[in-house]
């Protein structure tokens, strides 16, 4: 039976539009965000409790939001009164009060009265709000351009962009592939060519800016970033005859540190807490990035004269996401026996 997973929640579905629908949830987008800054995922009862956690917080300060107080000595404005305690402490209001100008005068104002605040408002709120949204499947992951399909959405990245998805002929859900990298660069700002270094951008703008300006408008499809975008791939029509679905895998080839893994292909998989050294690619010969016209999906990309992927680096990536497909369910199996978790239901210890 096939099954669908998550991996970015470390989850799996039945069927294909359960998986869909959980692509769309805020809870797959936090660990998203989560999985940028090599974090592990939270279940979905812990981020349902850290929700409601926000929102009681968010309600207690949209309640405190209706006071202004308001210092007449300094000419300032404050949101909170523990920030107008500390400006009463400070040394340059109480030099203001030795002037003897005026009276402390504590005014309460309505928030709903709209007040231009300075450079000298006084804030410690640590309330953190998050306006970003995924980019929809209708408009250009590298700038403001929106059309009215998803296909006339490809042609234009494909002719304005270079940008082409790796093995299209093996995709089977354009439509959720196009969904998981807009909030990639959305919602996660990183970049799909050098977003598995580790970096990330601080807005939408930037990361767009990042790839047009250095030639990244291109997916990464190498190395361990194919089990990332393996839910949306099928390679099973390039499988060889002679192949063996059950075939077991070989721990041996994992170092004697622990620290790298070695796929089929010769590809090396570091272990996360060495990121920063493997993040380091020193380049002698820097050479610029050729860019040249990109191919559209189905027969458009042909038309452009973009060919297919040969039969070699198909079977190498087939083979490498076997191959980590594998060592992970087998390294689960283990944290499960570990952990006695074999039993997925309920079972009375004595029938009575």
């Amino acid at each position: 039976m096939t099954i669908f997973t998550c991996i970015s929640c470390h989850v799996a579905f039945k069927e294909p539009n359960v998986q869909r629908e959980h692509y769309k949830t805020d809870w797959h987008r936090y660990n998203l965000k989560r999985k940028v800054v090599d974090l592990p995922p939270v279940t979905a009862e812990v981020f349902q409790q850290r929700v409601l956690e926000q929102r009681a917080h968010a309600d207690q300060q949209e309640a405190s939001k209706g006071l202004t107080l308001y210092c007449n000595y300094c000419k300032k404005k404050f949101g909170s009164e523990k920030s107008y305690e500390n400006h009463l402490l400070s040394k340059k209001h109480q030099e203001n009060v030795l002037t003897g100008i005026k009276h402390v005068n504590v005014k309460h104002e309505a928030a709903e009265d709209k007040i231009d605040i300075d450079e000298d408002i006084e804030d410690d709120s640590d309330e953190w709000e998050d306006d970003d949204e995924a980019i929809p499947i209708t408009c250009c992951l590298f700038c403001n351009h929106k059309s009215d399909t998803m296909e006339s959405n490809l042609k234009h990245m494909s002719c304005q962009h270079s940008f082409f998805i790796p093995d299209f002929e093996f995709v089977i859900d354009l439509e959720a592939m196009l969904t998981y990298l807009g909030e990639r660069v959305g919602q996660g700002h990183i970049c799909m060519w050098c977003g598995h270094l580790g970096r990330q951008f601080p807005s939408t703008e930037a990361v767009q800016k990042h790839m047009i300006d250095k030639g990244h408008c291109k997916m990464f499809h190498e190395g361990d970033v194919l089990l990332e975008y393996s839910d949306f791939y099928d390679y099973s029509s390039s499988y060889p005859e002679d192949g063996d679905a059950n075939e077991e895998v070989e721990t041996n080839v994992i170092n004697d540190t622990g620290f790298e893994l070695v796929l089929p292909s010769g590809s090396t998989i570091g272990h996360r807490s060495l990121n920063r050294y493997y993040r380091q690619k020193l380049n002698p010969n820097p050479r610029p990035v050729p860019t040249r016209p990109a191919i559209q999906h189905g027969n458009y990309f042909k038309a452009l004269g973009w060919t297919t992927s040969t039969k070699e680096i198909v079977e190498k990536k087939v083979r490498d996401i076997t191959f980590m497909r594998k060592m992970f369910l087998k390294n689960q199996l283990g944290v499960s026996v570990k952990a006695n978790k074999l039993q997925k239901h309920f079972r009375r210890q004595v029938d009575m």
